[in-house]
């Protein structure tokens, strides 16, 4: 193949990356509450340009059951919310943990009908559970699922819930109600977002950085066939 060739084709595949790809990966380990301190990592992946994953990797010390379950007790208490900057329309979840969303006692789904989680107020999004209330019906395990929005989603769309009505102890960038398997349940939130260092290989690369390499790639292709015609 020659360069002119390879040089337009390597341009034209970095543009659809660019096209495919935005927000970086961000991760969410500090968490407050009614459980202890810091009790699982949220982290937010780019999968494509309207897909986000989501897992929420909860402590598993205990064996043979994790230490912490996603518990449904209806009220002011959703087992997992967070808030999405821009519509609500249009938004989808498939879950892979637990498979399918479902688990022994019920089955997670996603609303758009706002979800609280006292103390921390009111969030856009939630994940909801058709299983009974209480510890005895709980989920224990990680959380997994994509989010998908028809027009567009990337990692920096995941905000504060600031302009829902912020609780007593809010902002919270996610909450979820979960329950040591005993006496001890209530809201945990994930109130500070870690910032990937720019130089991070792992971050996802940005759109603008890939659109301009991506244009120097088809110009060179160009400038060879240029070349190639003049000889």
């Amino acid at each position: 193949m020659s360069f002119a060739r390879y040089a337009a084709l390597a341009g034209g595949l970095v543009l659809a990356a660019a096209s495919a790809y935005a927000g970086p990966t961000y991760t969410f380990s500090t968490s407050e509450g009614s459980q202890p301190s810091n009790v699982g990592i949220i982290t937010l992946t780019q999968v494509n340009s309207t897909t986000v994953d989501v897992l929420v990797d909860l402590i598993d010390t205990s064996l043979p059951l994790p230490r912490y379950g996603f518990v449904n007790t209806g009220g002011p208490h959703t087992p997992f919310a967070f808030t999405l900057a821009g519509t609500e329309s249009g938004i989808s979840a498939s879950f892979t943990q637990p498979a399918g969303g479902a688990y022994s006692f019920g089955v997670f789904g996603l609303s758009t009908s706002n979800g609280d989680n006292t103390p921390y107020g009111t969030f856009g999004i939630s994940i909801n559970s058709t299983a009974g209330n209480g510890a005895s019906n709980a989920y224990f395990g990680d959380l997994r699922f994509d989010i998908t929005r028809a027009s567009g989603l990337d990692t920096d769309d995941f905000i504060l819930n600031t302009a829902l009505g912020v609780g007593s102890s809010g902002p919270a960038y996610f909450a979820a109600d979960l329950t040591d398997g005993g006496s001890r349940g209530g809201a945990q939130a994930w109130e500070i977002r870690t910032t990937p260092r720019s130089n991070d290989p792992t971050d996802v690369p940005e759109p603008t950085s890939l659109a301009l390499f991506g244009s120097a790639l088809v110009g060179l292709g160009l400038i060879a066939r240029r070349r190639q015609t003049t000889i």
